[in-house]
């Protein structure tokens, strides 16, 4: 069985965080800890982020047909846009019951119960930020990476919530809980933005990174002596696709079958470094880089 397999994560990730609300819904119930039962919104929302995700990961699978002929990955910014809002709406619950228990006065917890059900919590979110992490780097997937960012913001405020169970064990000032809840609510919001970023990346076309354009150039350059220069140079993300296309311009006597042939083994050398890759190349005899519209000028119209 693989399991790093995108759609086999997403099934571990929503099974683990459905499990992580029960324990700390049961830990909330017995010690009436409000940090308790910020983080099991939070697991809970995860459980649904992970069941929108593999819906998600099935479409994005599907192969190009007449309508869409370049895949369904992009359905991966949906994904994401869904589960910003849904951390969004995690922060703000969380905000608003810390300011509604703010004002009731009711602060007392029972910090022993808390803090054995959060360790328990701890222990399966290092397990399933390490598992999707190593997944995410693997496939590259904009869920799953989504979905590893949202799981290590919950590392975080799990590690939070036992110092503060702790810090109320030890002083006695329940005011705490309210204060670091407030405080959760704050970072799980501004974590949010950084999937939205990646999301907004994605649909604009970014470009690859500036380490991959320079092998593409680099394999262009050093691939064939028959090869005098390029221009036009364009790549983009859209899910787990790569999009490269350029111009090559080759000698003026070389044959096309040979210019063909060269055009080949760049195209085979730029794949063999980035494997998921869909190259488009256009063939010059001359550097036309300088021409605004070539078109006006085959036509006669300049």
């Amino acid at each position: 069985m693989d399991f790093s397999s995108p759609k086999k994560a997403i099934y571990l990730a929503s099974s683990i965080a459905f499990i992580l609300a029960i324990i700390k819904l049961i830990a909330w119930i017995l010690s009436g800890s409000l940090v308790v039962i910020s983080s099991a919104i939070d697991s809970m929302l995860d459980f649904f982020v992970s069941i929108v995700n593999w819906l998600a990961l099935k479409k994005s699978a599907k192969k190009e047909d007449e309508i869409y002929n370049y895949w369904y990955s992009k359905i991966e910014w949906f994904a994401a846009i869904i589960e910003w809002i849904i951390i969004l709406i995690s922060g703000s619950l969380v905000a608003f019951l810390a300011i509604k228990k703010f004002f009731s006065w009711k602060f007392e917890i029972n910090s022993d119960i808390s803090l054995y059900f959060m360790w328990i919590s701890i222990i399966f979110t290092i397990f399933i930020v390490y598992y999707l992490t190593k997944v995410a780097k693997k496939t590259d997937n904009l869920i799953i990476k989504s979905d590893a960012l949202h799981y290590k913001t919950d590392l975080y405020t799990n590690a939070w919530i036992i110092i503060t169970i702790l810090l109320i064990k030890i002083t006695g000032l329940f005011i705490i809980d309210v204060i670091v809840s407030v405080a959760i609510s704050i970072y799980i919001i501004i974590w949010a933005w950084a999937i939205i970023k990646e999301a907004y990346e994605m649909l604009m076309d970014k470009a690859l990174e500036k380490e991959k354009i320079q092998i593409i150039k680099k394999i262009i350059l050093s691939a064939s002596k028959e090869i005098s220069s390029y221009h036009f140079l364009k790549t983009r993300k859209s899910g787990w696709s790569v999009f490269i296309e350029f111009h090559l311009v080759f000698h003026k006597e070389i044959s096309l079958f040979s210019a063909h042939q060269i055009w080949d083994l760049v195209e085979c050398l730029i794949k063999k470094e980035i494997p998921n890759a869909i190259i488009t190349i256009h063939l010059d005899p001359i550097d036309d880089s300088h021409i605004d519209d070539v078109c006006p000028v085959l036509l006669g119209e300049k």
